[in-house]
């Protein structure tokens, strides 16, 4: 089965294993004056999926989290820190993040990132900030019955 997810689509989406999303981001992407736009776009237990839009000088204050993260700037510039290094990350710039790192994001331009975070979080330390009331475009459990 081939789904395409639509952002008007906003409630839950189960999807059988095996089967392929497909997200536009560009549809997806929203950007808000007031705090950065966050989107959980699928959470399959092994991974979870976070798309960011940004205006310039939108942060996300510093914090942590159980899974391993891997951070792509899709556009604009943002400035990735941690306590011992920071990078400016543009269009292009993958940065991983081993579990449990204090970092912060600043946003030098507009910007648009894409977090994956493995496996999907058991603790992360800005969850209400970020994923209070979020519902997954998409999201999976573990299938129980094994084929035979």
């Amino acid at each position: 089965m081939n789904k395409n997810i639509e952002p008007q689509k906003r409630e839950e989406t189960n999807i059988e294993p095996g089967s392929m999303i497909v997200f536009d981001l560009r549809t997806l992407t929203q950007f808000q004056d007031e705090r950065p736009y966050v989107q959980i776009l699928s959470d399959i237990n092994t991974a979870r999926v976070v798309l960011f839009a940004f205006r310039k000088g939108q942060q996300l204050k510093k914090h942590s989290t159980s899974s391993q993260l891997l951070v792509q700037v899709l556009r604009g510039k943002v400035l990735f820190s941690t306590a011992s290094s920071s990078v400016e990350m543009q269009a292009g710039t993958l940065v991983q993040l081993e579990t449990n790192v204090e970092h912060n994001v600043i946003a030098q331009t507009d910007a648009v990132m894409l977090l994956t975070m493995t496996p999907s979080p058991t603790y992360h330390s800005m969850a209400q900030e970020f994923f209070s009331g979020q519902t997954p475009l998409v999201s999976r459990t573990a299938a129980t019955d094994q084929p035979t």
